[in-house]
Formats: C-alpha cells, structure tokens, sequence
C-alpha cells in the first residue's frame, strides 16, 4: 500500500495545510452571520494571493490593508448586510490565517507515519504557519508575510523543487502562448508569480536565521548554502532572459488587437512584469548574501562574552534555597523580589478614600491629653460605616423614581424625602447615592477591601447590571454641579432612554 511508502506523510502533510480554512469555515457556521452568504474558503485564499501580491516590495499589505479589501468582496456577496458585519467577517478570515486565538502560534496537527519498517507506526507532528506577522522597520509598522506552506496551499501542489518547477511552468507557458492559449497561460503565469515569491521566501529565512544566530545555519553555509546561491543566480538569470521573450509574444498578441485575447494577454504581461522584478530584487539579495554570511561573523564570533556568568537555576538557586529554614528563605526571598521587581509609584488616591478620610471625625482630646502632631492626616484608617438609614434612603429614592432616569431626579428623590425630618440625613443620602453613580459611571478595579465595599454599596443601591452615560446635559441642582448622567437598568435599557431632568431647584 502507498502508506507505507516514504513519501506519503509528506503528502498528509500537504494536505493539512487546508485544515485551517475548513476549520474557518466551519467555525463561521457558529457565528452570528447569515448561513451561506460568505464564502469563507475563498475569501481566505484571497487574502493569501492578496499577501503574496505585495510580498518582497516596498508597500507590503498590512493586516488592515487585507481586511479592508476582504471586506469589499463581503460587500459584493452581500449587499444588504450592514458594513460591520462586512468588516467583522474580513477580520475573522485575517486572524484565522494568522491563528490568533492561539497567539499566532504555529499551527499543529499530529499524524500517524507508517513508512517506518522497524515500529510500524509512529505520531508525527506537523507544524506550519500561513501567514505570519513581519516587523517593517522602514514603515514603522507590522506587515503580513505569506510562508512556503501558504503559497503551496494557493498553488495545491506538494513540496516541490521551485527552480524546476519554475521552470516546467515557464515551458507550459511558452507552449500555451505560441498556441493562443491565452487563458491557460494566464494560469500559468499566475502560478510563476506564485513560485517566485515561494524562491524569495526560502533566501530571505535563511538571512534571517543568520542574523538571528549564525551557529544554528553554520553548518548549511559551509556546505549548501554557496551552492544554492550559484545555481539561484543562474536560475534568476535564465528566468529574467525567459521572461523577457515571453513578454515580447504577449505584446505581439495585443499589437493584433484581437478582442478575445486583450483582457487575458494584459493580465499575462502585467505577472510577468511582476516576475520580473522580483527576480531583480531577488538577485540583489542573493549577491548580497555572503556580505551577510561575513558581516553576521564578524559581530557574533568577535563579540565580547558576557561580564557575569549565568547560574544554574536549580543546581545552583532553587536546591540550596529548599535546604534553608523558613526564616532565612523568607527573608532572601524578599530581596530578591524586591529587587527584581524595583521601585513602585505610589498609589494614586482614589475618591471613595478621600470622601471617607474626610468624613472620619478625630476624637475628642480630654483633659491632660494631647494630640500627636507627627501623624500623618491621610492614614490608612479603617473605613467608616455608612449608616443604614443612609443608604436605605438611597435606595428608596431609586425604587420611588425608577431606572432610566436623570441622576437630578434621583438626588431631587433624595433631598425631599419626606419619611425622614433630618435635612442632614437627606443630605448624607444624596450624596452616597452621587456615588454610586459615580462608581457605575467609571468604576476602578476592586483590588481592596475598600474597593469591595464601594461596588458592593454601588449594586446594593441601583443593581449589579447598572450602566450610566451622559449626552452633556448639566446638572440644575442648587449645591450640586456637573453633568445630568442618565441612570439605566442595564446597557439595552440605556439604549432607547431619553429621561427628562428636573427643571427645578431641590426644596
């Protein structure tokens, strides 16, 4: 059987290289979208040739660049959806490619290898990536790369040689135009697009693995690498000298004029234009190559060592530490953490301290006592409690007008109450139930036992699910200033909420 033959895991492998768009597309079925309205196959094989297109020029396609185009084909398929909708499919297909629920982390299938004669069976993991995320440092900004495993996923092919593959399809090409094949050649041309971007790639991982660390390709360099490069120029040179002949065929054919033919001979001239340059650019980096080799040799093999030696971790760190007491762990523990982790900014004040900080009476001194002049004002005191009439009266105030409403409203609710003959309990009231508002307005993270206590108090007194929002209209409340915020139930309340606010002064 063909299981067992060498090659056949490689050809499971290539054929993994579309489980990520059926993966994609299957996870659309999940979403929110319209059942077979967008096709998400094609749009991720767009978005690679797209990639492909630009890749190796000066104006690389970013992520938005894709999105954006991706996002007009939705558009085509369909019309009467909202643009949102268009943009968010674009974004899924782009971070499908990229895997970015995974971190943009390789993806990685594991399969099963019967080609080994002695166990008979072994699991193999292939990992590969589509598209990937390029540092421009010209551009200050993040470009989108297509891998080899890509652009063999557009072409559908296998690993294969790209100089001979090159060039048969360039051959295939030739033959097709001196027939008027012309829209056989015009995939024939966009596959030799396609091999010589998968040529590019290939140089420029090796230069980037031998600025990254010459000792990991040292070996390839001394070995492979000068031959690769003799037969890369070769190869550009003979690929510029056939390209050069098959452009003067299609513009003969568009000097005929014939009708049928231009759109296709246009769009075959316009890829191998492209073939060109790429090959041109290419071979400016293959020249440059062994300056690399040398320049990378020179910094990494004459760089000075490092000062301090490293420790081991374990042998060295973690083991001595376990056979020390608790108290002297403890203590080197410290330290160390303190120092790792440096000096911290103090915190910044929040308001529901300052509010309790001021409203925390000092005691009163006794005779033959006397107050220490060196404490500091703003300690961290316990936070006073609030009153439970206070807050009940707050409460009351929100059942008796109701949510959505103005925040004028609910102060007005609680400065008139007229179950409580204390104008300074009305007061205290108003102002907790401020804020409250306030908290739900802009809420900080509880990370204390204060911050609890405040977003336990904001629920208890409008609801857990409380949001607020202003549309600028100020607050007309005698004593009070600000903007009228609108107080809603819950975000789909706040939505359709147009509460009136009070035109009045409180009494």
């Amino acid at each position: 059987m063909t299981v067992h033959e060498s090659s056949f895991p490689a050809r499971v492998a290539a054929f993994l290289r579309f489980s990520p768009v059926i993966e994609a597309a299957q996870t659309a079925h999940r979403r929110d979208w319209p059942e077979d309205t967008y096709d998400i196959v094609t749009l991720a094989l767009t978005a690679i040739d797209l990639v492909v297109a630009r890749q190796g020029f000066e104006f690389e396609a970013t992520r938005q660049d894709v999105v954006d185009a991706l996002s007009a084909l939705c558009g085509l398929a369909a019309p009467s959806r909202p643009v949102g909708e268009h943009v968010d499919v674009a974004s899924f297909v782009v971070d499908a490619l990229l895997n970015r629920p995974s971190g943009q982390a390789p993806f990685r299938y594991v399969t099963s290898d019967y080609s080994d004669q002695e166990t008979g069976h072994r699991r193999r993991e292939v990992p590969f990536s589509l598209l990937v995320e390029h540092d421009h440092a010209s551009r200050d900004e993040n470009v989108l790369r297509a891998t080899k495993d890509a652009i063999n996923a557009l072409i559908g092919g296998l690993d294969f040689d790209v100089e001979d593959e090159q060039v048969a399809t360039e051959l295939v090409l030739e033959r097709q135009l001196a027939r008027n094949a012309f829209d056989a050649a015009l995939k024939s041309a966009e596959r030799a697009r396609l091999l010589s971007a998968s040529l590019a790639e290939g140089l420029d991982r090796l230069l980037k693995q031998t600025r990254r660390d010459l000792r990991i390709v040292t070996e390839e360099w001394a070995e492979a690498v000068p031959d690769r490069l003799d037969a890369a120029r070769t190869h550009i040179r003979e690929r510029l000298k056939s390209e050069r002949l098959l452009l003067e065929k299609v513009r003969n054919a568009l000097v005929s004029g014939e009708v049928k033919l231009l759109t296709s001979a246009l769009r075959i001239a316009q890829l191998l234009e492209e073939c060109q340059r790429r090959h041109e650019a290419l071979h400016h980096r293959v020249i440059a190559a062994r300056g690399v080799f040398l320049e990378e040799q020179e910094r990494q093999a004459f760089r000075p060592p490092a000062s301090v030696a490293l420790p081991d971790p374990q042998q060295e760190i973690l083991l001595p530490l376990l056979e020390w007491g608790s108290a002297a762990a403890s203590s080197l523990t410290e330290r160390f953490l303190t120092d790792m982790a440096g000096p911290r900014p103090p915190r910044l004040p929040r308001l529901y301290r300052l509010v309790n900080d001021l409203w925390a009476r000092n005691g009163a001194v006794g005779a033959g006592e006397r107050s220490d002049e060196d404490e500091v004002e703003l300690a961290e005191l316990p936070a006073p409690l609030i009153r439970p009439e206070v807050v009940e009266l707050a409460i009351r105030a929100v059942r008796s007008v109701g949510l959505p409403a103005r925040l004028s409203r609910l102060l007005d609710a609680c400065l008139n109450d007229a179950q409580v003959a204390s104008l300074h309990l009305r007061q205290q009231g108003a102002e907790v139930l401020n804020l409250a508002v306030l908290w739900a307005f802009s809420p900080e993270e509880a990370d204390d036992e204060g911050g609890r206590m405040a977003e336990d108090l904001m629920a208890r007194i409008l609801g857990s699910r409380t949001v607020v929002d202003t549309d600028g209209t100020p607050l007309r409340l005698s004593g009070w200033d600000g903007d009228d915020v609108i107080v809603a139930p819950d975000a789909a309340s706040l939505l359709d909420a147009k509460p009136v606010p009070i035109s009045r002064e409180s009494r």
